[in-house]
């Protein structure tokens, strides 16, 4: 008999690596690697949950080996391939075999119900009993589903369970399966003639409503593509429908395309300047040498279509593509971009998709339908046939970082696909992350310059609040912005202010000289811990008193930093009467951010106030003077990334919102700061030489690994004691590995949103095998399951 190996799905790292099972042999033609099944586990023969890793013919076990019970899936969910990358991600990131699986597995989850069935063989049963069975069971049907009983008659369920008249099974089944009662028709919404008219005529259309049309306004939309402009957007449609304003058409998912209209329209060539086929022949050549090509973006309209000339190319040779954007914003404001070039080939893949929904995607995708798919950073897992491309696009973008286990930077990910899958990958972006332009520097990813640099900062000036302070002016604002704001006002040019408000400020600053306590060992601000007016490092735990005195000036103007929006906003409304001032900040819908640019371009707002949303969704012009209010609060956010943080934020946001006649102003108590003179001078190559220097004097990524450890659960104590206990057991283990590796003492860190109280626990090693290996054996000896709290780990995030 054939035996597979099964990781079992379960939450015990101990207990974490595949075991052997029998493929029963009625079975052996049917099972195959990378499906998932369901089998008797442990002393008590629990029914879980499996997936086969390998099937081979012998094992090693020499115990009695049990057989597989029943098989899921009907057919492998997951190629060899992807399975070597889930294995791969479990290892890095020394996380569950299934914690990385539940990315592949998004778009083909499944639900474990109860089932109840009856026994054989007479009963005496009372009435309670009789009617119970008489009304849930049919002649022809012997399993009721638990989520069927009604809450009153589950104590009549509990008294013929325990009679033995019925028993319990567990039962496996995918979420997207549809049984006859609940086959439902895909929507196609499209705009009529009417409705065209109404757009402009129809006066009593409500906001929502005049918002669909105009996204219907020059392509028909699928139900799924609607949900990205509104969630509930059948209630504003339904009377539109009824109104002739809108046509609703119901079509078989398996038979339709995402999006009708584009996809009947004939696919275009991709056609480049002379410029950019130039580019395209140098990137040509670049990854016939290397696998991964960076595209250092000074001209976002080429970078588009390079990106479509690239996979127009991977289409010819009969292979697919995937792009990955940081938001499900941006996704859709470039899908109809790839659908004129694409057309029926395309598919958009997003969180905001029901389970159906992402189920008839993976199946399209993995018959090779749709061959062209942009998404979020979840679409890299994908069953893509032939993948022949990943693109990241904006690669700087904090979106592109998991928040579920294992925690990871997608542009890890897509370079150990590449390595497994053999797929080419472009990174794309204007402000590269100091650890793509490491690599770039180490030969390990080419890079191409897309465009003309342009410098455009000559025009940015740096306020020193701290001159301001001395003159008098103990305001949110210099007297130099407040003199160009007023000037722009005037000129009826709108003004930008970015104010980056995540929360207050967690450091202290002299406000007499702009002096910031930093760790005298790992070189970050220390942040301020109100409960003990102290300061400490998130690293290593150094921590010392708010001084009274300024230790550099001897001044006691020693005061928190930060302010507000809504401060900000209150300042200059009362500073300006009558201005009209707009807001914007966090996580937007679509509906909101195309109602900003409208009053934006209809000369609306006076003031645009924001955080880093202002360079990402709107569309800036006739800006009189672009403001950074208080960078020095970004800067000093305690974490070493904090200076490239603000790099790439200011940048962009100088980038976006200056033309050759705006004013720039950057408001700083640091005026020397070599990071603001980099952006101010727009070097990146000024600003990358200083980080990295900083980072290889103190030992942080990329020149070193640097692995976090978070401790945490709802009990301070008892989660102290969980961190004191985890750092000396790794403190002792890591002695056999050398005295270059370095673990610092458990830190807390705050209480998150959920009560949570966190330690963090710091390791920095230069070879990520001494981690792995430090992991397994702290796995193996059992010390993360002896403790109440919770572990989660991050590596150079």
């Amino acid at each position: 008999m054939k035996i597979a190996e099964v990781f079992i799905n379960q939450t015990n790292k101990r207990i974490d690596h595949p075991y052997d099972y029998l493929i029963p042999q009625q079975l052996e033609t049917i099972i195959k690697a990378g499906m998932r099944v369901v089998v008797q586990f442990g002393i008590g023969n629990r029914r879980v949950e499996g997936f086969i890793l390998l099937i081979k013919e012998t094992s090693d076990f020499s115990g009695k080996i049990k057989e597989i019970t029943e098989i899921i899936d009907n057919q492998p969910i997951l190629s060899k391939e992807q399975i070597d990358l889930c294995l791969w991600m479990k290892t890095t990131y020394c996380s569950l075999f299934y914690e990385a699986l539940s990315y592949f597995t998004m778009s083909v989850q499944i639900k474990v119900e109860t089932c109840y069935y009856k026994s054989a063989g007479g009963f005496d049963l009372n009435l309670n009993e009789h009617w119970f069975l008489e009304h849930y069971y049919s002649k022809d049907k012997n399993m009721l589903l638990l989520k069927k009983v009604k809450p009153e008659d589950r104590l009549t369920l509990i008294r013929l369970v325990e009679r033995r008249i019925l028993y319990a099974q567990k039962q496996w089944q995918l979420i997207s399966d549809l049984n006859d009662e609940e086959v439902t028709a895909e929507a196609s919404y499209q705009l009529t003639d009417l409705g065209r008219v109404a757009l402009d005529s129809d006066k009593k259309l409500g906001k929502k409503q005049r918002e669909l049309l105009e996204s219907l306004r020059n392509n028909d939309m699928m139900a799924a593509d609607l949900k990205m402009v509104s969630l509930q957007f059948e209630k504003s449609l339904n009377p539109l429908i009824k109104k002739n304003y809108v046509n609703k058409d119901k079509v078989l998912n398996h038979q339709q395309q995402l999006n009708l209209s584009i996809s009947e329209k004939k696919e275009r060539a991709v056609i480049l300047t002379d410029r950019e086929q130039e580019d395209y022949d140098r990137y040509l050549e670049l990854s016939k040498v290397k696998s991964g090509v960076f595209f250092h973006v000074f001209d976002g309209v080429s970078k588009y279509r390079l990106f479509f000339k690239a996979i127009e190319d991977q289409l010819k040779s009969g292979k697919s593509a995937v792009i990955i954007f940081p938001e499900v914003n941006m996704t859709f404001q470039r899908m109809e971009m790839f659908y004129k070039y694409f057309g029926k080939q395309v598919g958009v893949f997003h969180g905001r998709l029901s389970q159906k929904q992402r189920a008839d995607l993976d199946q399209r995708v993995r018959a090779g339908e749709l061959r062209v798919v942009i998404g979020v950073r979840t679409a890299l897992f994908l069953p893509f046939k032939d993948l022949g491309l990943i693109i990241i696009d904006d690669e700087h973008d904090s979106s592109h970082i998991s928040i579920a286990t294992p925690r990871f930077h997608i542009s890890d990910i897509v370079k150990k696909a590449s390595e497994t899958i053999g797929a080419a990958y472009i990174i794309a972006d204007v402000s590269p992350r100091v650890a793509t332009w490491y690599k770039i520097e180490k030969n390990e990813i080419a890079k191409l310059q897309i465009g003309q640099e342009t410098k455009r900062r000559h025009a940015i000036e740096i306020v020193d609040m701290q001159k301001e302070m001395h003159q008098g002016n103990m305001g949110i604002l210099s007297k130099v912005l407040l003199k160009h704001l007023k000037t722009s006002f005037e000129e009826q040019r709108m003004s930008v202010l970015l104010i980056n408000n995540k929360g207050y400020a967690n450091s202290v600053l002299c406000r007499n000289c702009g002096h910031v306590e930093k760790c005298p060992h790992c070189g970050v601000s220390l942040k301020y811990i109100s409960q003990q007016h102290s300061l400490r490092c998130q690293y290593c735990a150094y921590q010392k008193v708010v001084p009274l005195r300024c230790p550099e000036c001897g001044s006691d103007k020693i005061r928190h930093m930060g302010f507000g929006i809504d401060q900000l906003e209150e300042y200059l409304g009362k500073t300006f009467p009558g201005i009209r001032i707009g807001t914007v900040q966090g996580s937007m819908k679509p509906t909101e951010i195309k109602k900003m640019n409208r009053a934006i371009a209809s000369r609306k707002i006076d003031v645009l106030i924001g955080t880093q949303v202002v360079s990402k969704h709107f569309n800036l012009n006739n800006i009189g003077v672009a403001a950074a209010i208080l960078i020095d609060r970004d800067l000093n956010q305690g974490n070493y990334q904090a200076s490239e943080t603000v790099y790439q934020t200011y940048s962009r946001f100088f980038e976006k919102a200056m033309d050759g006649t705006s004013k720039g102003l950057i408001q700083t108590h640091e005026p020397e700061n070599e990071t603001i003179y980099s952006i101010k001078n727009d070097s990146f190559e000024e600003f990358y030489r200083g980080e990295i220097h900083y980072r290889n004097l103190l030992k942080y990524p990329p020149i070193v690994q640097m692995i976090c450890l978070g401790v945490f659960q709802k009990n301070e104590k008892e989660v102290e004691n969980d961190a004191v206990k985890l750092y000396l057991a790794i403190k002792k283990e890591i002695r056999e590995f050398g005295i270059e590796h370095t673990i610092y003492k458990p830190v807390r860190i705050g209480v998150s949103r959920g009560g949570n109280i966190n330690y963090q626990i710091v390791i920095k090693t230069s070879e990520a095998k001494v981690f792995q290996n430090l992991m397994a054996k702290i796995i193996s000896l059992g010390i993360i399951e002896e403790i109440n709290s919770k572990v989660s780990i991050q590596i150079d995030l």
